[in-house]
């Protein structure tokens, strides 16, 4: 019941009209320059100075009273003044209406936006997004998903992370866009990620439908987070089927980065996680549930994971590796990703191993912004990806 309360408190919250929210314009410490209301508040009997954001009642009503026998307002300055204002409140920030269709309080004056970069956009599937510092002209076939009018960009193959917002994946494509890359985007949502036949296996075959039909994007950069370690299994699983038919796009990945990538031990953890991050409640229901999924559902969930795990530890993929993890994320923790490095390396693939001591889960871009761009530039260097990436471009990063 309680649950159900604070929801419904919530819903009523959000119907509310945003336009009716305007800050105040002044704050309790400036000069006076509004009279008073006239009368008391019916709901509350506190009588408030006009556009001043001061309403006064109990000990400071008389200083109230003096204004209209006072028609100087230094002397009510003065008196309030002198008043104790342990309830008081400065508002001398909120100096703005809300924007419509807008949540939350900002300071417009020092917010930075994305969007002062341009970057052109285009659905390929629903999901799956192209990304360009260019205009992208060409027309995609829906069938074959190739694009009428290529760019000739080198293309990175971004794996988010599950429930990624746009805005968090843009700051990362913002860094291949700038270097002259294009940027293919994929997610999933949690019911394809529980039901992986009519999910992330379709999702898996677009892609390489969309890899097979553009030869020209070469050569290919792979960035993965979290659960995109699963999901480019699942293309390695089908690329295995039809080696010989798929040959040539192993053979244009260069290199390929793993930040914060989950087994499948971690799936009861990161999902709930990612649906409710502020819910603990919620996040063990979902949790228990997931479980519950797992072992009902072997055939039809859990088989897959196995099967995308061990293709991921064994991989096609045998480019030099980069991986960014931290000691305090229970959702991609070290030990899992250990398990893969060592696997890799006797394959006899390259592997660069970040690790911070605290961090966040599929964040470190946020919290070593520095450390993580030179990582990931000494990489790409390193693979041939690009040239020597200028002192320009790392200090617009």
């Amino acid at each position: 019941m309680h649950c159900a309360s604070n929801t419904v408190r919530c819903l009523r919250l959000l119907t509310l009209k945003v336009s009716k929210f305007y800050y105040v314009k002044k704050s309790v410490g400036v000069d006076f320059m509004y009279p008073l209301l006239k009368g008391r508040s019916k709901s509350t009997g506190v009588l408030g100075l006009r556009g001043t954001g001061v309403h006064l009642s109990g000990n400071n009503m008389n200083i109230a009273s003096q204004v209209n026998s006072h028609r100087h307002l230094s002397t009510l300055q003065r008196q309030f003044n002198n008043r104790s204002m342990d309830n008081s409140r400065d508002f001398s920030n909120l100096d703005r209406p809300l924007l419509h269709g807008s949540s939350k309080l900002f300071n417009q004056t020092t917010m930075k936006f994305w969007s002062r970069r341009f970057l052109a956009t285009k659905e390929i599937t629903k999901n799956m997004t192209l990304l360009s510092k260019e205009p992208i002209k060409g027309e995609v076939d829906p069938k074959t998903l190739e694009i009428k009018q290529p760019s000739g960009n080198t293309l990175v193959l971004m794996m988010a992370w599950l429930m990624a917002r746009q805005k968090h994946l843009k700051k990362y494509a913002e860094i291949y866009t700038e270097m002259g890359f294009d940027v293919i985007v994929v997610h999933v949502t949690p019911w394809q990620l529980l039901w992986p036949a009519k999910g992330t296996q379709v999702v898996a075959a677009d892609i390489l439908k969309f890899l097979e039909n553009n030869k020209f994007y070469a050569p290919i950069v792979v960035h993965g987070f979290s659960v995109g370690a699963y999901q480019i299994g699942e293309v390695m699983l089908q690329m295995a089927r039809d080696m010989n038919r798929y040959k040539d796009i192993l053979d244009r990945i260069v290199c390929q980065i793993w930040d914060s990538a989950a087994d499948i031990t971690e799936i009861p953890a990161g999902v709930p996680k990612s649906i409710f991050p502020k819910n603990p409640r919620m996040q063990s229901a979902l949790r228990n549930y997931i479980l519950y999924h797992m072992k009902t559902f072997h055939n039809q969930a859990t088989i897959h994971y196995m099967r995308s795990s061990q293709m991921f530890h064994s991989t096609l993929i045998k480019q030099p590796a980069l991986f960014f993890v931290s000691e305090n994320d229970n959702i991609g923790p070290p030990s899992s990703n250990h398990a893969v490095r060592e696997n890799w390396e006797r394959a006899n693939i390259k592997v660069t191993f970040k690790c911070w001591q605290h961090s966040q889960h599929a964040a470190h871009l946020i919290k070593h912004r520095e450390e993580y761009l030179e990582c990931l530039f000494k990489h790409l260097e390193s693979c041939g990806a690009v040239g020597s990436i200028g002192l320009k471009t790392r200090a617009k990063l």
